[in-house]
């Protein structure tokens, strides 16, 4: 009976232990599931922050490359405004130039009118406007008892050694020549052709010699 109840107590003593060592097994098996998966894990979150790492670094450069270009973009565009408001400035200046050009033009236009005027009803001299600025062109009326002498000149505005040498041929006849010397004057201003490097010589000046017309025949 004694060794019956001790091989009883055994049984239950090698029953806890079987039992211990089972849950020791399951625990040690679910603590290296635990750390496998740990790993696993660990494993993962190394990769994603590498990725991570590398998204953040190509995001940094990309941040550098637009802010380069953002910089560059900004130079430019002060450079473009400083030389948009330099050209503005330079067109003022120009619209300005332009404007008093004009008006000296107008003005020296309005004196020369004035001034063929003034000749027309001095001296009896007619100039023909269209020929005007680079020719001086016309012809001069000297009026008489018997007869009319008209004096034809065609001379460009610029031969200012041919222009005198009318004049004089003019003041040969008694003709008051000032205002003759200021529509030349005038006219060489008016000029395009003002500084042309070779002046016709005097032999070469082109006024006709005197025609005479008698007003008391008929006219045909």
């Amino acid at each position: 009976m004694a060794i019956t109840m001790n091989e009883s107590s055994y049984e239950k003593r090698l029953k806890v232990i079987f039992d211990k060592q089972i849950r020791l097994e399951v625990r040690e098996a679910n603590v290296i599931k635990n750390i496998s998966k740990f790993k696993s894990n660990l494993v993962d979150t190394k990769q994603a922050v590498v990725r991570h790492r590398r998204e953040v670094e190509k995001f940094q450069k990309d941040i550098l490359q637009r802010s380069e270009e953002m910089e560059k973009r900004c130079s430019f565009m002060e450079e473009l405004s400083q030389e948009l408001e330099a050209t503005k400035q330079r067109n003022l200046v120009m619209k300005e130039q332009l404007k008093e050009h004009k008006m000296l033009a107008t003005q020296r236009n309005n004196k020369l009118m004035e001034s063929i005027h003034t000749l027309k009803q001095t001296t009896g001299t007619y100039i023909n406007n269209d020929a005007l600025p680079a020719r001086v062109k016309g012809v001069t009326a000297l009026r008489a008892a018997s007869a009319d002498h008209l004096i034809p000149f065609d001379l460009e505005a610029a031969d200012v050694e041919g222009l005198s040498s009318l004049c004089q041929h003019l003041q040969s006849f008694n003709i008051d020549v000032s205002q003759w010397r200021q529509l030349v004057s005038l006219a060489t201003e008016k000029s395009t052709d003002s500084r042309a490097p070779n002046t016709p010589p005097k032999e070469a000046t082109k006024f006709n010699p005197i025609i005479e017309i008698d007003l008391t025949s008929p006219t045909s």
